[in-house]
């Protein structure tokens, strides 16, 4: 498929919660996308203002569902050219304030914070060389051999968890994270129709869409209403693989008007 976005993201400073675990930050890839998010590089930023000389936190990445709250971050493309499906979403905490709710799944990627073992030593820079690739939050094989695919209705999570309260302090603990990932357009096939009462075109109808994974609605959801148009008209797009289903309402003068719906479409 063909690459349509390439983009990065960062968070702001975010502070620790006083508590054992905390959702820092989400890409999600909505389940109205047309792309796939293959995401290409997961890094974080950890730093601590005390000495800590007890067991680190971890930085745990997994997919997740139920995924709300937190701020929106914005998305700096590589291209201006590009433009990233409005439905590819990125959150994070936002310093202390805006906290993100998400439900874990399996785990993919589990990594030390890293810690102050004394205060005298000087905090080392970020940036790319070896020493810091620790700071990876998805496996080498992602860089390297697979690509990591966030498909429409998917998301990735990164959370600390740690061993006490007091290890993630809100006034000594500080993190950032920071994302890149290309968008990629997946296959879709058009359905349409015209909307008629008594045998005329009906403008201003409302054609609502359904998509599924198969024929008996497994994960089915409202992907989207269209208003009928110029004689009736309306058109939409289901995924390939995915099947699709239409059904109709329009109200005029207080009569409301509704018609058999058109299921099992597929490509």
């Amino acid at each position: 498929m063909a690459v349509t976005f390439q983009g990065t993201a960062q968070t702001l400073t975010i502070v620790g919660n006083d508590a054992v675990a905390q959702n820092l930050f989400v890409i999600e890839n909505g389940y109205k996308s047309r792309v796939n998010v293959i995401v290409r590089r997961l890094t974080f930023g950890c730093d601590a203002l005390v000495a800590l000389a007890s067991v680190q936190n971890v930085l745990k990445v997994s997919r997740c569902t139920s995924v709300s709250g937190g701020v929106t971050l914005d998305k700096a493309k590589f291209t201006g050219l590009q433009t990233s499906d409005a439905n590819v979403v990125l959150r994070a905490q936002a310093n202390e304030t805006a906290p993100i709710t998400a439900t874990a799944g399996d785990t993919v990627w589990t990594q030390m914070a890293g810690r102050m073992h004394t205060a005298v030593e000087q905090q080392m820079p970020e940036d790319d060389s070896e020493v810091l690739k620790a700071r990876n939050l998805l496996p080498t094989v992602a860089a390297t051999l697979a690509d990591f695919v966030l498909r429409p209705g998917q998301a990735l999570l990164v959370k600390v968890v740690a061993s006490t309260a007091a290890r993630n302090a809100l006034n000594s603990t500080n993190y950032t994270v920071r994302c890149d990932w290309d968008e990629e357009s997946v296959t879709t096939f058009a359905i349409s129709g015209t909307v008629t009462l008594s045998g005329s075109p009906v403008d201003g109808a409302k054609v609502m869409v359904l998509e599924a994974d198969d024929a008996t609605l497994t994960n089915a959801h409202l992907y989207e209403v269209k208003t009928t148009a110029g004689g009736g008209l309306w058109s939409s797009t289901i995924r390939a693989g995915k099947v699709g289903a239409a059904f109709v309402q329009y109200e005029n003068g207080g009569t409301y008007y509704t018609a058999p719906g058109s299921p099992f479409l597929t490509s």
